[in-house]
């Protein structure tokens, strides 16, 4: 045929397959863009007090009801709303996860989504060729990623993790620990709630420390305190029954386990919990790893070590040479992701191991 006929025959490969594609991802982007907006708004807080129509909600809100209509409909067919005539009411997952009131919202991670959404995948081509999105230190640690890890952990990790500890032999035992880069301080505090003889101490930058004080008023953990340093090169103290490491190079560097094992007394746990490396087979998560990097650190170095593999040969190695039996390894379900989950590994110090001097 003519090439200037050809327009007339349809395409060898069929249309679907192309189309498909890009419906579904920008359905996908319109459903987190819409439920961002909405937990932004304030809409689920409104429907956790009464159910509202959309021109009540319209009014408290200051949305448009042509606009907002539109919306809470697109927010049933999710499952997160629900429709009686013309009232509207959150659904149990909604009053849930994105209620801020609920032990397990989810206020946190959905916003570090909306950050990524608007400052790394919608500017995606400027990425590309500028290369990575630069966070400053405080608001990425302080403000997106730990909140946002406190969240996901509250909806099952952290549970399954303590449940794992407080059946160990020993805790029960302990009456001094450490959280090692603890972050939220939600490890530490947990532990010290299912132990009353437990006192717990979170470690982690001197930046970093006013959240996990954040968290320790909110619940009440009056045996839990905080302490700032880097643990790479500052002591963390000694003395404790129970060294605790989660999701951060504490728990993966080497040059580190001396000084944890100096750190135990004689008989005390070291529990350690680390990605199990599924992020890098992940297309979209490692992609994602790439366009984003925090003030002039390289991630995979010195404090930022999540694609680091865990439990080496050569970390193996170190454990067995500072004095510390490995006892136990499991994996640990995360549900944030479909399919993850992380290890965690147990090791006691060995008594009469001769370890001595801080970490």
């Amino acid at each position: 045929m003519d090439r200037g006929r050809e327009f007339l025959e349809t395409p060898d490969v069929p249309p679907s397959a192309f189309f498909t594609i890009v419906d579904d991802g920008m359905q996908g982007l319109i459903r987190i863009a819409s439920i961002g907006a909405a937990s932004g708004a304030g809409l689920f807080d409104a429907l956790e007090e009464k159910p509202g129509t959309a021109a009540a909600l319209s009014d408290s809100l200051a949305i448009p009801e042509s606009i907002l209509a539109r919306l809470l409909d697109l927010l049933c067919q999710t499952g997160l709303l629900s429709r009686s005539g013309r009232e509207y009411r959150n659904t149990p997952l909604a009053s849930t996860y994105l209620v801020s009131t609920s032990p397990y919202a989810q206020v946190h991670y959905l916003r570090k989504n909306m950050v990524y959404l608007e400052e790394i995948w919608a500017d995606l081509a400027n990425r590309l060729i500028a290369g990575p999105l630069i966070f400053d230190q405080d608001r990425f640690f302080r403000g997106l990623s730990l909140p946002a890890m406190a969240d996901t952990a509250l909806c099952g990790r952290l549970q399954r993790t303590v449940r794992e500890v407080a059946s160990l032999p020993g805790f029960r035992s302990c009456r001094k620990m450490v959280d090692l880069g603890g972050g939220h301080g939600l490890y530490a505090i947990a532990f010290t709630f299912i132990h009353p003889l437990l006192h717990a101490t979170v470690f982690d930058l001197p930046h970093i420390v006013p959240l996990a004080d954040l968290y320790i008023r909110k619940y009440g953990a009056e045996r839990v305190s905080t302490m700032g340093g880097n643990f790479f090169s500052d002591s963390f103290g000694t003395g404790y029954d129970l060294v605790f490491s989660s999701s951060n190079p504490s728990g993966k560097a080497t040059g580190l386990i001396p000084g944890i094992a100096a750190a135990l007394n004689p008989g005390g746990l070291f529990v350690n919990v680390q990605s199990d490396g599924h992020d890098e087979r992940d297309v979209y998560r490692a992609l994602e790893w790439e366009l984003w990097s925090i003030g002039t650190a390289e991630k995979g170095k010195g404090a930022y070590t999540r694609e680091q593999p865990f439990l080496t040969d050569e970390y193996r190695r170190a454990l067995d040479a500072a004095g510390l039996s490995l006892l136990r390894e499991l994996p640990i379900i995360d549900d944030y992701h479909a399919d993850t989950s992380v290890r965690m590994m147990v090791a006691r110090k060995q008594v009469g191991s001769g370890m001595s001097g801080a970490g």
